[in-house]
C-alpha cells in the first residue's frame, strides 16, 4: 500500500469512528456508568497522557502544533465531561461529551486533509 493510499485509508477511519461515536456514544458512557472505579481510573490515565500530548504540541512550533493542542484540549475536556457523567450524571452531560470528542476528530480530519502531521504521525 503506498504512503498516499494508506494516508487516504487513515482518514476514512476517523470518520468512520466519528459516526460510531455519533450514533452509539451515549451507549458507551451508559455503559461506563455500570464500572465507575475502573472507568474513572481508565480516563484518567487517557487524561495523564492526552496533558502530556498536549504539551508536546504546545511546545511544537511547526504548522499544526496549534490545531493538535486544540484537538488535544477538546479530547481533555470530553474526558472531565465523561468523569462528571460517570458520578454526577446529567442529562446534558452526555451530549457535551459527544460533542466535544466530535469536535477533537473534526479538527483531526481537518489538520490531516490540510496537510499537517498528527501528534502520532512520524516523519
Amino acid at each position: 500500500m503506498s504512503e498516499r493510499s494508506a494516508h487516504w485509508v487513515e482518514l476514512a477511519s476517523i470518520v468512520v469512528i466519528g459516526v460510531a461515536l455519533l450514533l452509539f456514544g451515549w451507549a458507551l458512557l451508559q455503559n461506563l456508568r455500570h464500572f465507575p472505579i475502573p472507568a474513572a481510573l481508565l480516563l484518567l490515565a487517557l487524561a495523564v497522557f492526552q496533558i502530556g500530548s498536549m504539551r508536546r504540541n504546545l511546545s511544537s512550533d511547526d504548522a499544526g502544533s496549534r490545531v493538535r493542542a486544540t484537538r488535544d484540549g477538546a479530547f481533555l475536556v470530553a474526558i472531565v465531561l465523561a468523569l462528571s457523567e460517570l458520578f454526577a450524571p446529567r442529562r446534558w452531560l452526555i451530549g457535551a461529551c459527544i460533542s466535544s470528542v466530535e469536535f477533537g476528530i473534526v479538527l483531526e480530519v481537518l489538520a490531516r486533509v490540510g496537510g499537517t502531521r498528527s501528534a502520532g504521525e512520524g516523519g
